[in-house]
């Protein structure tokens, strides 16, 4: 199944609605580290991907922002933001508590979570949306 890729504009544009409602610094400390974070779920090698699976990509993507700190404020919020959004247009829902998905951002953040223990929890708590009157494209 083809996954809907983020492209860098998405995340961009989701990092500056959260500024423009937000006290925060506002903008990006460095764009190559966000083209870094946004294409790397996409990688492959010598024609296999890196990240298969949706949470894996979704993981990969959470963890990019989050770690590779590409805006002066707001990583962990966009990060979040964009894995959760990764996963909707992928018709996938993420069912867990805010208080929770606060304290995983913060452990991924911190160092305390990696990409591929994300990916596990993510699988443990991801489910598929009915899609039923949306276009398939």
């Amino acid at each position: 199944m083809s996954k809907i890729q983020l492209v860098v504009e998405d995340v961009l544009y989701f990092h500056e609605e959260m500024e423009r409602t937000s006290r925060m610094e506002k903008g990006v400390r460095d764009m190559g580290l966000l083209a870094s974070a946004v294409n790397a779920p996409f990688q492959s090698f010598g024609g296999v991907e890196l990240y298969p699976t949706l949470t894996e990509k979704a993981a990969r993507l959470c963890y990019g922002i989050a770690k590779n700190h590409p805006f002066f404020d707001g990583n962990k919020r966009t990060a979040l933001h964009s894995m959760l959004v990764f996963l909707a247009v992928n018709g996938c829902a993420l069912e867990e508590e805010d208080a929770v998905l606060e304290e995983v951002i913060i452990d991924v953040a911190a160092g305390n979570m990696a990409s591929d223990e994300l990916a596990v929890w993510l699988g443990e708590k991801v489910r598929r949306r009915e899609m039923e009157g949306m276009w398939h494209g």
